[in-house]
């Protein structure tokens, strides 16, 4: 083997190399992404499964709901006469220069605990219905039914949430 021949055949299995690294670092990175957008989406199923769980527990009694937040009352777990007040609301995570870099975290406490964040979104907004066909942004009586509209971060559109509760 001449050194010219060993020089081409160096440069192609350099070639080789760096094709196969690049290859796996966009697999890396797909992997990545679609990691992290599975988490946002099982988080924000966790979301609508927890605040399912608990307007189906709420007293019919006591209930306050805005646009962007809600207090309920709920029997204590163990049976007790306790009840224990459960609210959701909105937080900003950052100070945001545009709607568009908006993003809020959706929280859930318990008689006054920590708040814990339930899903992190670019806008979330409730509406209420008492009488099962309108929809108001705000209410002091516990509705029929409750519309949520959230704007997942990287989604193509609002994800709608219609809960029949009653």
């Amino acid at each position: 083997m001449t050194l010219v021949e060993i020089l081409i055949a160096m440069a192609i299995a350099s070639l080789m190399t760096l094709t196969g690294w690049r290859a796996i670092d966009a697999l890396q990175t797909s992997r990545d992404r679609v990691q992290q957008d599975a988490s946002r989406w099982q988080r924000l199923d966790d979301f609508f499964a927890t605040l399912e769980a608990d307007l189906r527990r709420a007293s019919l009694t006591d209930f306050e709901g805005t646009a962007d937040g809600m207090s309920l009352l709920q029997p204590s777990p163990d049976g007790g006469i306790a009840h224990h007040v459960v609210r959701y609301r909105t937080q900003p995570l950052a100070a945001a220069t545009t709607p568009e870099t908006a993003a809020f975290s959706v929280l859930r406490a318990v008689d006054g605990e920590r708040p814990l964040p339930l899903a992190d979104v670019r806008s979330v907004s409730f509406a209420y219905s008492v009488d099962g066909t309108n929809f108001e942004p705000a209410t002091r009586a516990y509705p029929r039914a409750l519309r949520v509209i959230i704007v997942v971060p990287g989604a193509s559109g609002a994800v709608e949430r219609l809960l029949a509760l009653r």
